[in-house]
């Protein structure tokens, strides 16, 4: 049976890419976003009409939907079943205290870090906001299949053979990924070349394919 959403989200580390501002940690939108569709190419955010207050404060809203299975529809196209989740934040300043005729530039800063206590909603740093410092799980730890798997894994994109790599990236997780897909200098399984082309259009492409979703006629908003 595959991970749930928070079962999935909620095991990643994110401790090298929290940011201070005074005594509050934020973690980076942009890191959190890239994990997100690394996991779920699928999901999705939308920005909310924001809300004035009569004391010129203002609040923003965003809604998250990733996908937590998919359907084939009457068409033939296979289409996401979505979860989602509304976050809303006040327009706040350095004091964590809400800002009075907020500038463009804290309106952005609110949205963005308003996305990532909603993606904290579906696991995704959540123990950030509990004021815990990692994720409780016990750490991933690399097994001889992992490293043979790795092996083939990187056999298979040194000879461009990215739908080969791809059915073996989808027989493991996120965590147990991480540590064949270190660099070398790390004990990873991966060359160089090989961890690049892991990144490409072609790689991903081959994985959603293995991963059973079809890329035609699916759009997605920003």
């Amino acid at each position: 049976m595959s991970k749930s959403i928070w079962e999935t989200l909620s095991t990643i580390d994110c401790s090298e890419h929290i940011e201070k501002k005074g005594q509050f940690s934020y973690l980076a939108w942009t890191w959190a976003w890239a994990m997100v569709k690394d996991n779920y190419s699928d999901a999705e955010y939308v920005l909310e009409d924001d809300i004035v207050y009569p004391d010129g404060t203002m609040e923003v809203r965003v809604e998250v939907s990733i996908p937590k299975g998919y359907y084939t529809h009457d068409n033939g196209l296979i289409q996401p079943i979505m979860q989602s989740h509304t976050m809303w934040l006040p327009v706040l300043d350095f004091k964590n205290k809400a800002i009075q005729n907020p500038n463009a530039f804290d309106i952005n800063s609110a949205r963005m870090r308003c996305l990532v206590k909603c993606l904290a909603m579906f696991g995704l740093g959540h123990y950030i906001y509990a004021g815990e410092s990692l994720p409780q799980e016990k750490a991933t730890e690399e097994s001889p299949e992992m490293i043979r798997a790795g092996a083939e894994i990187n056999a298979c994109l040194e000879k461009d053979d990215f739908y080969g790599a791809a059915e073996l990236w989808t027989e493991w997780d996120y965590e147990e990924i991480k540590l064949i897909e270190r660099a070398p200098s790390k004990g990873g399984q991966l060359s160089t070349e090989s961890r690049k082309k892991a990144r490409s259009t072609e790689f991903r492409m081959a994985l959603n394919e293995a991963k059973g979703i079809s890329m035609e006629g699916i759009g997605e908003k920003i």
